[in-house]
């Protein structure tokens, strides 16, 4: 299983901001959440694609591209219960960004940083990871960023992901030897794409990216949901007018 843990990082300061930026400095720093995730969704899989974007379609297209880092405060169905007859109300939770699919969705690649190359599920060397797994579930923020340490993510029992048993990395390093940069997570990054996220509807190589009400998003690469999600962003856009 692969999780960048900078991206990681970087969503959730992003998904931060987003409950506090107003005006000016909001749409400065929109070109941050749109380069996180022109970079998560070029690395992810197939799959993980086509469920963000399923996600994204379903928000509000005039909220692009914070709307992909939010993480909506919301309670849960059902009652909460009484107490002292008192109504006792389920609390409030956070919902996951939906650019957190597309990082949980990272492709194999050769060139992937060993420490964020977490063991899968279930399994015997991921039973120590579960707390990981769980926090990214439900989205706690102040849990995960614990587990991020400067070669990788790291366990409540020390073991860095990615760690070979001899003592060295999987990738030939010494463990423990300092990384180059070592400390905070620092956030990933990409060559510039602004221009892209404002321009007009462009068509190329089996994906489509749209704008609607100011908005650019990819689509998903089989024909007929490109049409479909392209035209519901037009009928929100027409709607907006």
């Amino acid at each position: 299983m692969l999780i960048d843990r900078h991206r990681v990082a970087r969503l959730a300061e992003l998904s931060a901001r987003e409950r506090s930026l107003k005006g000016p400095e909001r749409t400065i720093r929109e070109e941050d959440v749109a380069l996180l995730i022109k970079a998560a969704y070029d690395d992810a899989t197939e799959a993980a694609r086509a469920e963000f974007m399923a996600t994204v379609a379903k928000l509000p297209t005039s909220a692009w591209p914070w709307s992909a880092v939010q993480a909506a405060a919301t309670r849960p169905r059902g009652g909460g219960g009484v107490i002292g007859g008192l109504a006792n109300p389920m609390p409030f939770v956070p919902t996951r960004p939906a650019l957190l699919i597309l990082i949980r969705g990272q492709a194999e690649s050769a060139d992937v940083d060993p420490g964020s190359r977490l063991p899968t599920r279930g399994s015997a060397e991921g039973v120590q990871w579960e707390p990981l797994y769980t926090a990214l579930d439900a989205w706690d923020t102040a849990t995960i960023l614990r587990w991020i340490g400067p070669q990788g993510w790291v366990s409540s029992a020390g073991t860095t992901a990615g760690a070979a048993p001899s003592g060295g990395t999987s990738d030939g390093a010494t463990a423990g030897q300092p990384a180059e940069g070592a400390g905070l997570p620092a956030p990933q990054t990409s060559p510039p794409v602004a221009p892209m996220w404002r321009q007009p509807a462009v068509l190329a190589a089996g994906a489509v990216a749209l704008v609607a009400t100011g908005v650019t998003v990819y689509a998903l690469t089989r024909p007929g949901d490109q049409a479909r999600l392209e035209a519901e962003l037009l009928r929100r856009q027409r709607e907006a007018q």
